[in-house]
């Protein structure tokens, strides 16, 4: 993996955030973040995209985002909506386990 001179990786990065729901709360937290997404869409610099996950067992929720930079990744919390948006979800949250990734191999079918 190379690194720019801030030390953060160069090239596109995925930021992985892993959320516990409370219990029942898992519906919820899914519609605001598809609407979130929406929203997101041609309005985010840097942005590539997001996959939203939901677990099989209802308790958890898997969010795969893909920015041009940490730095694209880390001015989106400096924005009003996304504070307003995390002022939404945040009732529906148990906790957050977030981290940065870069791809080292994939594998695709055609």
């Amino acid at each position: 993996m190379t690194q720019n001179a801030k030390n953060e990786p160069n090239g596109p990065v995925a930021f992985v955030n892993i959320f516990t729901l409370k219990p029942g709360k898992l519906d919820d937290f899914i519609a605001l973040q598809k609407i979130n997404l929406e929203r997101s869409v041609g309005n985010v610099p840097g942005w590539r995209g997001s996959r939203l996950h939901r677990s099989i067992d209802g308790n958890t929720a898997i969010m795969i985002s893909t920015f041009d930079s940490v730095a694209d990744h880390q001015r989106v919390h400096e924005t009003q909506g996304f504070t307003e948006h995390i002022e939404k979800v945040a009732p529906l949250i148990e906790s957050v386990t977030p981290g940065y990734y870069q791809v080292v191999h994939e594998v695709t079918q055609a």
